[in-house]
């Protein structure tokens, strides 16, 4: 049967996987009269993500929950992915969500990713009334996301380096857990999870097309979240110059046709067909633009703390973005996205809150404010019919 043989992407290394068709570790604990097995390094592990830790081995043949391991007897330890040798969360299943944030070098997405890393485990499980955890949390890009945090809180509130082009060795991405009690048309609660990812990619890998076709993980994604810089588009190069903001080399056409060329070529879209996967686009350093935009607009507006996707309020952002983009001189990337996308959104936000100091790399007195960083994962959430929406 079908159901029997779904896969699903693995959320560490984005492989295919059959989620009843997974690895298993000796769990260490020997039976009895057997001498125990050794840990010893992984090949997966040191393949996929420079991992040279040791580990018990894994339990041949692989898929078996109940096969004990034939050296030393020890039954099996938690469920890993067949391909990375990955602990995988028990949320972990067909529906499971691998999501891509993409931007430029200077476009704020290692900052969005750290302040988004708090916000899922705060403010998004308040309002949904959920547990939203962070199983690797302590290794991997996980682990560098809560550094970073830290790091901006002090008082001297560095900003956090650029992210290092990979050179083809992946660091663990950032994996997420997400469990909450769904209400159904009859008012009837039950439990929904689910697991997502991120995987932070340097500025770079996306400066060119040729640089663009090696991230083949964005073929396996369920959806996409572009940041883009807002000083990059023509009619803000001078603003930038004026408060100390770099200008980004890669200007945000040739980023979304390079993502564009990738996804085409991973899932085989034809010239006429466009790409199915929702992309999320965000203009970051909004704040930057405030004056741009009516007090009262909800672009202005915190987040909204109904456990709900509010459709209304996100398509008039979508409207109000879009005719920011093409005043500073992006009607091609409207355009692109048109063309392109069988169903995009446009987003305005800010990791900070409050724009920095921009030459120095400081976070500003105020401290971090992040606004409406959560609103394009909802909505990739909402058309994925994890959480509900005002539109369904």
């Amino acid at each position: 049967m079908a159901i029997f043989n779904s896969t699903a992407p693995c959320p560490y290394c984005y492989t295919e996987i059959n989620p009843r068709k997974l690895a298993y570790r000796c769990s260490g604990r020997h039976a009895a009269g057997k001498s125990p097995c050794e840990k010893k390094v992984d090949p997966s592990r040191q393949q996929h993500f420079n991992d040279s830790d040791a580990y018990w081995p894994v339990i041949s043949p692989i898929g078996s929950a109940s096969a004990q391991c034939r050296s030393c007897g020890a039954d099996p330890g938690p469920p890993m992915c067949p391909e990375c040798h990955s602990l995988l969360p028990a949320e972990y299943g067909s529906d499971s969500a691998l999501l891509g944030l993409v931007g430029v070098r200077d476009s704020g997405k290692t900052v969005l990713l750290s302040q988004l890393d708090t916000e899922l485990q705060s403010s998004v499980a308040d309002r949904f009334d959920a547990t939203i955890d962070a199983p690797g949390g302590k290794a991997g890009l996980a682990r560098d996301l809560r550094v970073n945090r830290e790091l901006m809180l002090k008082s001297d509130g560095v900003l956090p380096a650029q992210t290092d082009s990979s050179g083809g060795a992946k660091k663990a991405p950032a994996v997420y857990a997400w469990r909450y009690n769904r209400k159904g048309p009859m008012g009837i609660s039950r439990a929904a999870s689910t697991v997502f990812s991120f995987y932070d990619n340097a500025g770079e890998d996306f400066a060119t097309p040729d640089r663009a076709l090696s991230q083949v993980y964005l073929g396996a994604t369920s959806g996409v979240i572009l940041l883009l810089d807002p000083f990059g588009f023509p009619a803000n190069r001078e603003r930038a110059k004026t408060k100390g903001a770099d200008v980004p080399d890669t200007g945000p056409e040739a980023v979304l046709d390079a993502i564009t060329m990738v996804l085409r070529t991973a899932k085989g879209v034809k010239r006429n067909k466009k790409v199915k996967q929702p992309i999320a686009v965000v203009i970051s350093k909004i704040d930057a633009f405030f004056d741009q935009i009516p007090s009262d607009h909800p672009l202005r507006q915190p987040s909204s703390s109904r456990p709900i996707f509010d459709e209304s309020e996100s398509q008039t952002v979508h409207d109000h973005v879009g005719s920011l983009v093409e005043q500073w001189g992006g009607a091609g990337l409207i355009r692109k996205l048109e063309h392109n996308y069988k169903t995009y959104r446009l987003f305005g936000s800010s990791a900070l809150g409050a724009e920095p100091d921009y030459r120095s790399r400081r976070v500003n007195s105020r401290g971090l404010l992040p606004h409406r960083v959560a609103e394009p994962l909802l909505w990739l959430m909402a058309t994925r019919g994890f959480i509900p929406s005002t539109g369904a």
